[in-house]
Formats: C-alpha cells, structure tokens, sequence
C-alpha cells in the first residue's frame, strides 16, 4: 500500500495547481484553463475537438468526498485508498474511465499517435509544468515503441494510479516521482 500511497501523493502535487497543500476548485479552474490552451494547440492541427466537461472530470474522479469538496493529502489518499480497498477491479476500471475521459476530448481513436507538442500540453493539464521532466517522460514512451499513442498515455496512467507492483516499469512514476 506504501507504493501506492507514494504516487497517490505525487498525482495530488499535479492536481494540486497553486501547490497550498488543498486541492480545491481554484485548481480545477486552473486545470479547466489548460484544458481551453490544449484544445486550442488540437484545433491548430486540424483535429476534431471533443467536448469535455472539466467540473464533471473532476467531481467524478478528484473531489471523491463530494462535488467541489476541498481535499487535503490525507483526504485524498484516504478516499483513494478506501475505493481501492474495497474492490482494486473496480478501481483500476474508475481509473480506465478517468484517464480515458480526459483523452477522449482529443480524439475518437486512441491508436493516434501524439506529437511531443501535443504531450507536452497533455501533461501540463495533470500539473507536469517541469518541461525537463515531460521530456524525461517523452523519452520513456519512444524508448519503447516510438512515438506514443494516446492508449499507451492512458495505459501508463492507469497503471500510475492502480497497479501496486512496485517491481514493474512505471514510466509516470520513473518521470515525475523525483
């Protein structure tokens, strides 16, 4: 439980956007205004933009305590490691959908491949202002099997989120756990 409480506390550093130790619907306002730059960049590249509601995003899967609820670390940790606890399937599904859900406003077909443009903005959105770190992640995805597709991003989010073999690649772990 140890390993994932340590990445739990490392996703609350993302989301937690002007970094007071809460996340509140300040940070998810400054999420929803990184969502409006990303679609922005998607348009450019001529694209289709899905609609995303950012306030349902992050009532469904961050304020677990009840829409716009204020979370500290422990209460976040806590809440997630209550949902865990109780059934790890049906958590590491909740995961598929969450990261699913944020990926589906980009495109329809999860097999496209992204430009590192494009995933540079898409970490943003998750609080991953540290370009040197997004290259490092960058580098870990093409490592393996080129440019990334946006199903390996969501994969390697779920499995950031719900896997706790602390003996497997973790590459959004390896990237943002310094």
């Amino acid at each position: 439980m140890d390993y994932l409480k340590l990445k739990w506390t490392i996703w609350f550093k993302s989301l937690d956007s002007d970094h007071d130790g809460r996340i509140t619907t300040e940070d998810m306002q400054m999420s929803a205004k990184k969502f409006d730059d990303i679609r922005k960049l998607i348009g450019e590249n001529g694209a289709g933009v899905a609609e995303f509601d950012n306030t349902k995003w992050w009532n469904s899967y961050i304020f677990r305590r009840g829409p716009g609820v204020a979370l500290s670390l422990e209460d976040f940790i806590a809440a997630l490691e209550e949902s865990y606890q109780k059934d790890k399937t049906a958590f590491r599904h909740e995961m598929e959908r969450c990261f699913g859900d944020v990926s589906a406003f980009m495109t329809d077909n999860k097999d496209r491949p992204i430009q590192e443009k494009e995933f540079i903005f898409g970490f943003k959105v998750f609080g991953q202002e540290d370009l040197a770190q997004v290259a490092k992640a960058y580098t870990l995805f093409t490592a393996g099997s080129g440019q990334p597709t946006i199903q390996q991003i969501v994969d390697a989010w779920v499995q950031f989120i719900a896997d706790d073999d602390a003996g497997k690649q973790d590459m959004i772990k390896e990237a943002f756990g310094n």
